[in-house]
């Protein structure tokens, strides 16, 4: 008996209508409690940014894309972001979040997003696709006597909005850091979260260019304190930090804390001490040129570099408008960014290398060594001073 054919998928946005069925497809990926009223409230407003892929007239697979605002070498350009992508069991393997992505991407360059990012829940699915794993911090459980002193009284306690007591110090912080978020635009509002829930403990201290937000937990073996947010924009700062936390000894058993992963300390404490299993950020150059464009030629203290024009060839087999080749010539103002089809390549990147060198999370030697670049060893270095010095960091508070 021949089987028939199974229908063809129809991929559109969603609607208001179509949150039950979208609340029945997640119960298959994220589980239970079922929804209830505030959940689904909550759920309700990103139907309208939600791809669905109907198969039959049942909604067998979801792509919801979030627009963010996030720092990039300095600045702030447009971002976006993927959150809960579901299939139902019984149509997964046929392509669906594959297509739904591209979809996505496409939509995203009208935004002017030139960059994806996500939280995979398998970083080996997303890697074929052309998003890449970037270091963006270390996540430790230490006792306080292992941390460093610092010094004291750097930073001053923080009452009313966290909003209004920190945000001038994370500024400072986050613009260092590639991948931080601007926490001016997304889904929800970091802001709130730090502001804390009553009964919550939430500590907040804040001074010239660092900030720390600290939450004391009961635990079997003592007191904990947990670091939820905290960043630096200077050594000073950066000893403050560690000063308040150090304040702590002889109060707390362990403190918990999310690192810039380049930071002497969690390279130092890593061994015996750093936490797995917690979501690890990926990156995608969604657009080339859209990337590209706002980055300088200036080095980390924003001094002009005299850095000449490229012609980068880009390997994308997932977004065909990124493959092929470029033209980049960086200025301290921008980088003109234009299409040299038919010119020769000085060098040649896999789309995942070019978000790493652009990130600052890795350099042209790594890259030569995986495979993902190679050619011209200058040119590969004037993409890599595109990062303006920075690497990624970005907080977990600000997951999504």
């Amino acid at each position: 008996m021949t089987q028939a054919p199974a229908p063809e998928a129809v991929d559109r946005r969603l609607t208001a209508d179509d949150l039950g069925a979208y609340l029945r497809l997640r119960e298959t990926t994220f589980g239970f409690p079922p929804p209830d009223d505030e959940l689904r409230s909550t759920l309700a407003p990103r139907m309208a940014r939600t791809l669905g892929a109907f198969v039959g007239g049942e909604l067998a697979s979801v792509v919801t894309r979030h627009a963010y605002r996030v720092y990039v070498a300095g600045l702030e350009v447009a971002a976006g972001g993927y959150g809960a992508i579901s299939t139902a069991p019984e149509h997964r393997r046929a392509g669906h979040v594959a297509r739904l992505m591209r979809r996505a991407l496409a939509e995203g360059r009208a935004e002017d997003q030139g960059w994806n990012l996500l939280y995979p829940f398998d970083a080996a699915f997303y890697v074929r696709y052309g998003w890449v794993s970037v270091p963006t911090g270390v996540l430790l459980d230490v006792p306080p006597e292992r941390l460093p002193l610092g010094v004291r009284r750097g930073l001053a306690r923080v009452d009313g909005a966290a909003r209004e007591g920190l945000a001038a110090a994370y500024a400072r912080f986050a613009r260092g850091r590639t991948f931080a978020d601007t926490r001016a635009t997304g889904p929800w509002d970091a802001w709130e979260d730090l502001d804390g829930e009553p009964g919550a403990r939430l500590l907040r201290y804040a001074g010239d260019g660092a900030f720390l937000v600290a939450r004391l937990r009961d635990a079997d073996d003592g007191p904990r304190l947990e670091a939820v947010d905290l960043g630096w924009s200077d050594g000073a700062g950066r000893d403050a930090v560690w000063g308040t936390l150090a304040a702590f000894r002889g109060h707390v058993a362990r403190v918990r804390l999310h690192l810039p992963w380049d930071d002497p300390v969690a390279a130092d404490r890593v061994r015996g001490h750093a936490v797995t299993g917690h979501a690890g950020l990926m990156a995608r150059v969604a657009d080339v040129a859209l990337a590209i464009a706002p980055l300088r030629a200036v080095a980390d203290d924003d001094a002009p570099l005299d850095l000449p024009p490229v012609a980068l060839r880009v390997v994308d087999g997932y977004a065909a408008w990124n493959d092929g080749l470029w033209r980049l010539t960086p200025r301290p103002d921008g980088t003109d960014v234009e299409r040299a089809d038919g010119m020769p390549a000085d060098a040649t990147v896999d789309v995942r290398a070019l978000a790493l060198l652009l990130s600052g999370a890795a350099g042209p030697a790594e890259l030569r060594r995986c495979g993902w670049a190679e050619g011209d060893g200058r040119a590969l270095a004037v993409v890599a001073a595109l990062a303006g010095g920075r690497r990624p960091y970005r907080s977990l508070v600000d997951a999504f």
